[in-house]
Order: structure tokens, then sequence, then C-alpha cells
């Protein structure tokens, strides 16, 4: 018995001296165990690039009681984007052909090989140049313009941010149901990219 004893000290002393549990033999000096943690600063280069693109493409159009809506495709080619597609969603509550400005709000997104950009409206207006309802006798030009801001880039255009200026024409036909219509496309501004 004494000796299951003697074993089991032995084997707790040993499990002690492995796991480095607080134990220190008689007269042996305590060890400490300096930690250092190393911080490394990160800085991540950016660099300007000049971006335009051009598109051309389909909207469809969808006309409600408290205003319209469109989603866009398109194919095109941007800078460093490439030969790509634009595929866009927007909507105004109060779009009219009577007056100079109506707001609109929406994304898009860019892709080509060379990657991708969302993007998002900031300042983005509808207007036309009729003061009367569009008729299918007399299609009325639509201009889609303004600022939009990068929110998210891929590829070439990882963490890129920046601004856009967004120029878009269309006509319109009716303020009724649903059309699809033709439409051109030009983005133009400024990007930070990673250098």
């Amino acid at each position: 018995m004494n000796q299951v004893r003697r074993l089991s000290v032995l084997g707790a002393a040993s499990a002690i001296g492995v796991l480095g549990i607080g134990a220190t033999s008689a007269g042996a000096a305590p060890t400490h165990v300096a930690h250092v943690t190393f911080a490394h600063a990160h800085v991540v280069k950016m660099k300007k690039l000049s971006f335009s693109a051009s598109y051309h493409g389909d909207v469809k159009i969808l006309w409600t009681s408290t205003g319209a809506s469109g989603t866009m495709s398109a194919t095109g080619k941007g800078t460093t984007l490439g030969s790509g597609s634009l595929v866009a969603n927007g909507a105004t509550k109060s779009f009219s052909t009577s007056s100079s400005s109506d707001p609109l709000r929406g994304t898009a997104v860019l892709k080509g090989p060379g990657g991708s950009l969302a993007i998002t409206a900031l300042i983005v207006s509808a207007a036309t140049t009729s003061s009367a309802a569009p008729t299918s006798a007399a299609p009325d030009p639509v201009v889609i313009s303004g600022t939009v801001k990068v929110t998210k880039g891929t590829g070439k255009f990882a963490g890129a941010t920046g601004t856009l200026f967004v120029h878009a024409t269309f006509t319109l036909n009716t303020t009724t149901g649903n059309e699809t219509q033709s439409f051109n496309a030009t983005l133009k501004g400024s990007l930070s990219v990673k250098a």
C-alpha cells in the first residue's frame, strides 16, 4: 500500500514538473518566461488611377403609382477593367417629366477581366427635356447624371475608393406599365487603388 502511495506521489510530481504548474524543487530558483509581443505596422500604399468607361445596353423601366424603378444591363469597356459588363438598378419616388431633376438611388457593378467595381449613388438625378407626358409618338429623352461612390473593388481594384461622374441617356415612351429601352452610359473619375 505504501508503495502504491509512493508511486502516486511520484506520478503527480512528474506531471507538475512536465506541465510547469508553479512548483519548484527545494533550493531551485523559480523560472520566469518573458513574453514579448511585436506589433507590425502594415501600411498599404495607394496610388491614384484615372478611370473612364463606356457601356451600351438595355434599361427595363417599371412604373408604379409612387415612382419608377429600372434595371440596366450592358456591355462595354473600362480603363484597366477591360471589356466587360455593367449591371445596375435604381429607383426614384418622384419621377416627373415636368420637373427639372428627380433624385435617384441605386447601385451598380462593373465587371471585367481586370476585376470589378461596386458603386452606389451619391447624388444622381434623372431629367427630361420635355414638360409634357411622354407618348409613343414623341419619345422623351432622359438624362441621368451625378456622382457615384466606389464601395468595393476586386482584382486590380481591390481596396479601391473614389468617386465617379456618371452620365447615361435613354428615351421614354410612357409613364405607365413597363418598357425596355436602349441606353448609353459613361463613367469618369479618379480612384485610389493599392500600389
